[in-house]
């Protein structure tokens, strides 16, 4: 009984409603935890039906500089690669950043290749000045921390700061 504009209305409804909340964090926020730093992403990941891969660059000061796509791939999987990380940091001129995904599968659990991104992000970045402080995998709302789950992998969870995995 609904009309095909109407139709075309709800389909457009999880884009329309991540714009708005994408325009509601404004570049300057701080950003201390894992959770805050979600809280900032979420609007980006909204309704994404591939994995997208985006990067969340802070000052020394742990201010929002902004938030960058690094890449979109298929429902499995999407490719990121240190020089686009690398670049979309120094262009902001990060000290701190986060990286984050979306599982289409629906489970967000990380995945060995995620852990495995996550350390040779980690990796590449060091040198240039920039701590990848978090890795975050989103689902349904749902947020999962890779320094956390690493960290209760290795028998207890423990607090980390920026810098110090």
């Amino acid at each position: 009984g609904m009309g095909e504009h109407s139709a075309a209305m709800f389909k457009l409804f999880p884009a329309v409603l991540g714009r708005y909340l994408e325009g509601r964090t404004a570049p300057g926020q701080i950003i201390h935890t894992p959770a805050e730093a979600g809280h900032v992403l979420a609007p980006y990941l909204y309704g994404a039906r591939n994995e997208t891969v985006y990067i969340l660059c802070l000052d020394a000061k742990e201010k929002l500089l902004g938030v960058r796509r690094l890449s979109e791939g298929n429902i499995g999987n999407s490719d990121v690669t240190i020089r686009r990380a690398a670049e979309e940091c120094l262009a902001l001129r990060a000290t701190f950043c986060y990286l984050a995904h979306n599982h289409a599968s629906g489970v967000a659990l990380p995945s060995p290749a995620d852990m495995n991104t996550t350390q040779v992000v980690r990796a590449a970045l060091e040198p240039l000045g920039i701590r990848l402080v978090d890795h975050l995998v989103f689902v349904d709302g749902d947020l999962v921390s890779i320094r956390e789950t690493a960290a209760d992998q290795r028998g207890g969870f423990h607090m980390v700061y920026p810098g110090q995995w």
